[in-house]
């Protein structure tokens, strides 16, 4: 095989790479959005209706404790969603810098 032919394939696997690091980004961003949207669901929630004035404030009470844990098990998983798209988009970076790299060492043979 020539020195062409292994830059050449190189290069193949570099875009397959960059493509396969792109794709998991595109995965982990949709992942976050869907945490950041769950979030900020929780802040457009009302307790309403017509009660008896201490129902109403029991409901309240509970339906706070509730979001104030669920917004703590989000906040953590946002906190998991970022730091894998930190990684994943450095990845990413460096794959495509890669490719880039390589496709223009082709381009000059």
């Amino acid at each position: 095989m020539t020195a062409a032919n292994q830059l050449l394939q190189l290069h193949r696997i570099a875009q397959l790479l960059r493509d396969r690091d792109l794709m998991r980004l595109s995965v982990a961003s949709s992942r976050k959005r869907q945490t950041e949207a769950l979030l900020a669901a929780l802040d457009k929630t009302q307790t309403g209706g017509v009660l008896d004035p201490i129902v109403a404030a029991q409901v309240v009470d509970r339906f706070g404790l509730w979001t104030t844990n669920r917004r703590i098990l989000l906040n953590q998983q946002l906190a998991r969603d970022t730091a894998e798209w930190i990684a994943l988009h450095s990845a990413a970076q460096r794959s495509f810098g890669q490719a880039d790299v390589l496709g223009k060492l082709t381009l000059k043979r």
